[in-house]
């Protein structure tokens, strides 16, 4: 009986040693991984924040503010324009002599066969010339003719048939010296004859 029950013993002892051996720790299990949204992902894909400010290697800013949209034309018309008014200055003595610019300058860019007018007012005991310029490479012949009152189609002076690229009413001792007594308006008419390009005008003026 004894040793019956020692058996026993022995065998319920080794029935918990292998119970307890079989009961290994549950493996580690790994983190799933969090996605990013696709908005965070694609944020991160994306350029840097400062990637749209100016590198240190960025060429000069030739152009800020208003002055970003200034059109090519408006400056090329400038430098034309200062290119006519040189020229007219520079044949103002022999032109005009003794005379002074008077009023503002007429300025446009006509198209062959294309006319520009302009209205000045001619006053008594006063001479005038009327000289107009278009720069070399654009219009080849340029008229001018003034037009009097009350309609102003009526001729009252025009430029020579040879002057060409500059135009003259009133050259030299020819000038236009007005016998009314009161001032009269006319109107001065360009035309673009041959060729095509910027022109300009300009009314000289002295006491008679």
């Amino acid at each position: 009986m004894r040793k019956s029950l020692a058996i026993a013993i022995t065998l319920s002892a080794a029935a918990v040693v292998v119970a307890c051996s079989s009961n290994k720790p549950a493996p580690a299990v790994a983190p799933t991984p969090v996605m990013p949204d696709a908005g965070e992902e694609a944020g991160a894909v994306g350029a840097p924040e400062d990637a749209g400010a100016p590198g240190a290697d960025a060429g000069p800013a030739f152009f800020t503010g208003e002055d970003a949209g200034a059109p090519v034309t408006a400056l090329a018309e400038a430098a034309l324009d200062s290119a006519i008014d040189l020229a007219i200055t520079t044949a103002a003595p022999k032109l005009a002599p003794k005379m002074e610019k008077e009023g503002a300058p007429g300025r446009a860019t006509l198209k062959e066969g294309e006319h520009f007018s302009m209205m000045i007012t001619l006053a008594p005991n006063r001479c005038y010339t009327i000289i107009g310029n278009s720069p070399a490479g654009s219009v080849e012949k340029l008229d001018v003719k003034l037009y009097g009152p009350p309609l102003f189609n009526i001729e009252a002076g025009k430029s020579g048939a040879n002057d060409k690229n500059m135009p003259v009413i009133g050259k030299g001792t020819a000038a236009l010296c007005p016998i009314v007594p009161i001032p009269v308006p006319y109107k001065v008419d360009v035309a673009a004859t041959k060729g095509a390009g910027r022109i300009g005008v300009h009314v000289f003026a002295r006491n008679k």
